[in-house]
């Protein structure tokens, strides 16, 4: 490829769409063999076909098997012997017979809510309890899934993303400590290798996470992007200390009409009561304008410095191991999320019913069809998540929504059984009265209410039974979502 290509295309990207830096980054990171195959799948799927058709180019596949019960573990070993390699990962469950994508998404699924885990003590919180109050609701879409079957386990809220913990100068030497900068090493290797597998993310690392990996200066300002109740008291204490240097330095210095020494800020990381700032930080109490210039720059390096330099020195080692992290400055911090995570929207009817194919049985005017579009339109975000990682094996979506899909999301009619079947158990009482049914109208309902819906996950296909009412689609589909994650029990 001509060398003003990559001259042009990182230092000046704002001359070119997402899209087009997107497909010049998956045609020149990953190799050539990578690049055949991305432009032939990008071939199929403007020609409206399924992803494989044709003369797809086939690249290396490696298959492992790991354990759903230690996950963290199990990748953390995959990973450092797979991640350098050119072959696409596959992974599968012991004691499960499900293979292809769906396990694979789900794995990487299941790995970024164990990264995510508080016990880890490997990403920061940077909130107080007003704040998540306030704000419980914002991050309820960037959370691990309150449906989904991932184990009791504490996971860290950060609805401005997740950025690491300041590591204390006196842990970095520690067991502890070193377990935890390998793990960002983990980290770098997991997205790495999904970027380089197209495999969507549930990790939604802040915007400075992306900055301070490529090498962005970071200053004060930043904080606030990644903890705003911190960033506004380093603002606030800034402007009183520019304030009072403008004024001569003389006399006291106030902050909010009151001395700085009154406030009994001590050299400690705030919300981090075991990282001192300077030996003895914990009896040192600001008292002059000297130290809390000093205080400010401390915070500040603990919190995008010093505290966390050897977790993102881990990570880039991590990630360069797979492929340049350099390759990433084709795009800006919310598009590198993009590619990584994929992007959410507001499922309404037209996008639904544009989205999703409807075939073997359904057309999009028959009734079941319209149950299943009005059901998923009114679905809230957690539900939302829940729902493709039921169909898909993974809670987020692609670049371009429910529409990049591929393959593309089929529902197909899934014919009564007529009772009871080694897959379909009799159903709870309790899921139809979660639709409003009384008792008597459940046992009247047809032969179809009676089955559960599945799904390929492999192919993005539901077999949907033609149900005899919104109501009983509702309570048959949300309980199969819930009943329904945590193994993959069909090949």
């Amino acid at each position: 490829m001509p060398g003003w290509c990559a001259a042009l295309a990182g230092p000046c990207r704002f001359l070119f769409p997402f899209e087009i830096r997107k497909r010049y980054f998956y045609c020149t990171a990953f190799g050539l063999g990578r690049a055949l195959q991305h432009m032939q799948q990008l071939h199929t799927a403007e020609a409206g076909g399924a992803p494989g058709a044709g003369h797809a180019v086939s690249g290396t596949r490696v298959q492992v098997r790991v354990s759903r019960k230690r996950i963290l573990e199990s990748a953390a070993k995959v990973m450092e012997l797979y991640a350098r390699s050119r072959a696409v990962l596959e992974l599968e469950y012991f004691g499960e017979v499900g293979t292809g994508l769906g396990p694979t998404l789900e794995f990487y699924t299941l790995l970024c809510h164990e990264l995510q885990r508080k016990d880890l003590a490997m990403l920061g919180e940077g909130e107080d309890a007003e704040a998540k109050g306030l704000r419980a609701s914002a991050s309820a879409s960037a959370s691990p899934d309150t449906m989904e079957v991932d184990g009791g386990c504490e996971y860290v809220n950060a609805p401005w993303g997740l950025f690491p913990r300041p590591l204390p100068p006196a842990a970095r030497s520690s067991p502890a400590g070193l377990k935890a900068v390998e793990r960002f090493r983990l980290l770098g290797r997991t997205l790495a290798k999904a970027l380089q597998d197209n495999r969507l993310l549930d990790l939604p690392l802040s915007h400075v996470f992306y900055a301070a990996a490529l090498g962005s200066p970071l200053d004060m300002w930043d904080i606030a992007r990644i903890d705003p109740g911190l960033g506004a008291t380093l603002a606030k204490l800034h402007s009183a200390l520019v304030a009072y240097r403008a004024a001569g330095g003389s006399g006291t210095l106030l902050v909010d009409g009151v001395s700085v020494e009154d406030l009994c800020i001590t050299f400690v990381l705030p919300g981090t009561p075991d990282y001192p700032l300077r030996p003895g930080g914990e009896e040192l109490v600001v008292g002059s304008a000297e130290q809390l210039g000093e205080y400010i720059e401390a915070v500040v390096d603990a919190t995008l410095g010093s505290g966390v330099a050897a977790q993102m020195a881990a990570f880039r080692e991590g990630f360069n191991e797979v492929f340049s992290l350099s390759t990433l400055s084709l795009f800006h911090e919310d598009e590198i999320e993009v590619l990584l995570c994929g992007s959410g929207e507001r499922w309404t009817m037209q996008v639904l019913a544009e989205a999703i194919k409807f075939d073997h049985g359904y057309t999009a005017n028959s009734q079941p069809v319209r149950f299943l579009l009005e059901i998923l339109s009114g679905l809230d975000a957690s539900e939302q998540r829940a729902f493709l990682r039921f169909v898909t094996g993974c809670p987020r979506l692609p670049p371009g929504g429910l529409t990049a899909l591929q393959p593309r999301l089929t529902v197909v009619r899934k014919h009564p059984s007529g009772g009871e079947g080694p897959s379909n158990n009799p159903t709870p009482v309790g899921s139809f009265q979660e639709a409003g049914l009384s008792l008597g109208a459940a046992t009247a309902v047809c032969a179809a209410d009676a089955d559960l819906p599945s799904v390929m996950t492999c192919a993005n296909y539901i077999k949907l039974p033609p149900y005899s009412s919104k109501a009983v689609m509702s309570a048959r589909l949300m309980y199969a979502i819930r009943e329904g994650q945590g193994s993959f029990d069909l090949s």
